[in-house]
């Protein structure tokens, strides 16, 4: 009898999670994510600098068939057109010798920014090679960067103006024979903090990637290593971002979990061939995290899947939420067949997302949408997430230390939300997770000091803030106390990095050559370090 009431106690008690601490990365991370600098940018113009390459101009992978110029942007927001946010003016130091090749020959010249040195061309296999120089102090440019290519060959005996391929342009203290994917300076910043896992949304530009709706998003068409660049090609109709095989590479390498997100129009292959990549190639011993495309409920500029899912809900005669809800079962079921059903909620983690608010209005319709067409939504949902962000600065007239007050009430408001109309307190997500017996609870997709928005009002105090020593522990706050401690398990810092302006100070650092330059990195790599203690007990308990 004792032994009973103990098991149903058990049963009763709400899910204990030692809480994890992810990271959502950004392409790229300020400061530079790939050796290779091409593979981050994809700003080609023509030779006079006054369009960019448009269909036609470029070949199959992206690279100029015309004389081209090759565009690199660092500045601070809003140099170029006469201002500066930031009042500390901060800058990336981007100054150094860059090893660079082409397939083809041309003449090149430094537009803007530095100068080429020792140019080289090999008739025997048709490759260019030469260094860029960019000064630093006192004569650092502001991190513009043009470099122009004239009468271009792209084969020996080619045409004058037929272009050029393979532009390679690898940062400084990279030879050309590097085999380094990535930075350094980027590896060493996000593996200073024992994040358990990856958000790849900005990685892979999953906002505004799709076509209109009702055409797909076709596997064949997918962004490749061998593109021109890893950033939007629209030239060639490819508005994804990084390459599914740059994203394991990375989790292989750093150890963490990937959480991915799937276009809301990609079509089955697509989503199966997804699987199977990850499935073939991510160590075993990483989880993945798997997502419908990012913020369907956002109609907000530059968030064309609200309208592809607006318009898919119509054509099946069901509502925009009941839609999101159907295509992330979905997506749910193609994984579990290449995974193997057992690894779903596993291994295989598929999470329902959503925006705070709309717990009432969004969240508990899908699942009874799920529950009516296809069963318990444990059986198919790991997760329920919305976002962890919190305000406090946009108003005219706040000094620093209001709006670090600011914030910390903005996290208070959000742990309770009851008797009010949206009733979508942080603890009420935690209990409609928990009454739905979801194996992962509560999880928050993005989360950090919000107060951008594009607004210049007190844009100066708003950056001073950030970069307050006070800043971490408001941080450490909202997701340790106001999060991890009412019962919440993974939590997705919003950004790595970011540059610090009017569109928001997302990053917990400014610069990954420098990412204990304000208290949010430091405190997020405590708070990291304690979720891992706290997990390594329980982790123990359970192998026995």
């Amino acid at each position: 009898m004792i032994c009973r009431v103990i098991l149903l106690v058990l049963l009763s008690a709400p899910a204990l999670f030692a809480g994890q601490l992810g990271i959502n990365i950004n392409f790229a991370e300020r400061g530079g994510t790939f050796v290779d600098i091409v593979k981050e940018e994809n700003r080609w113009n023509g030779a006079d600098g006054s369009r960019p390459l448009g269909p036609g101009q470029v070949d199959r992978q992206g690279w100029p068939r015309v004389d081209a110029q090759f565009v690199v942007d660092y500045r601070p927001v809003a140099e170029w057109s006469g201002g500066i946010d930031d009042p500390a003016a901060y800058r990336i130091d981007a100054s150094g010798r860059y090893k660079c090749s082409f397939v083809g020959s041309a003449e090149v010249r430094g537009i803007a920014g530095g100068s080429v040195r020792n140019k080289a061309y090999d008739p025997a296999s048709n490759l260019t090679t030469f260094d860029f120089i960019v000064m630093g102090p006192p004569a650092a440019n502001h991190g513009l960067i043009i470099i122009g290519f004239t009468k271009t060959r792209r084969t020996a005996s080619g045409r004058e103006g037929s272009g050029f391929r393979s532009f390679r342009m690898l940062r400084p203290g990279y030879s050309l024979s590097a085999k380094k994917t990535f930075t350094g300076k980027f590896i060493s910043a996000l593996t200073g903090i024992k994040f358990s896992t990856i958000r790849f949304m900005n990685f892979t530009m999953a906002n505004d990637c799709d076509p209109d709706y009702p055409r797909q998003t076709k596997w064949a068409n997918r962004k490749r290593k061998e593109d021109a660049s890893q950033n939007r090609i629209p030239s060639l109709g490819k508005n994804d971002g990084a390459a599914w095989e740059y994203v394991i590479e990375l989790c292989n390498l750093v150890k963490m979990d990937p959480w991915i997100n799937i276009p809301v129009s990609a079509d089955r292959e697509y989503i199966r061939e997804t699987a199977r990549l990850f499935r073939a190639n991510l160590d075993p011993g990483r989880n993945i995290y798997v997502e419908s495309s990012n913020e369907v409920w956002n109609t907000a500029p530059g968030f064309g899947q609200s309208r592809y899912n607006k318009a898919q809900a119509k054509a099946l005669g069901i509502g925009e939420h009941e839609n999101h809800a159907r295509r992330t079962v979905e997506i749910a079921g193609i994984f579990a067949q290449v995974f193997g059903r057992e690894a779903l909620n596993r291994r295989v983690r598929v999470v329902l997302c959503s925006h705070q608010p709309m717990l009432k209005w969004w969240v508990m319709p899908m699942l009874d949408y799920i529950s009516r067409n296809y069963g318990r939504p444990k059986d198919f949902i790991y997760a329920i997430a919305c976002q962890t962000y919190y305000g406090g600065g946009r108003g005219n007239g706040k000094n620093a230390d209001e709006i670090l007050t600011g914030c910390k009430s903005s996290i208070i408001s959000q742990i309770d939300e009851t008797g009010k109309t949206n009733e979508a307190g942080r603890r009420q997500w935690i209990n409609v997770a928990r009454r739905m017996g979801l194996a992962g609870g509560f999880c928050s997709y993005e989360g950090g000091p919000d107060h951008g928005g594009g607004d210049t009002a007190n844009i100066a105090n708003r950056i001073r803030a950030e970069r307050d020593t006070r800043m971490g522990d408001i941080w450490k706050f909202n997701f340790d106390d106001a999060f991890f401690q009412i019962g919440g398990n993974l939590a997705m810092q919003f950004t790595l990095s970011s540059v610090y302006s009017r569109y928001g100070c997302w990053g917990l650092t400014d610069d990954i050559a420098r990412p204990d330059r304000n208290g949010k990195y430091k405190a997020a790599k405590l708070l990291a370090e304690k979720c891992q203690a706290k997990a390594a007990p329980a982790a123990g308990s359970l192998k026995k």
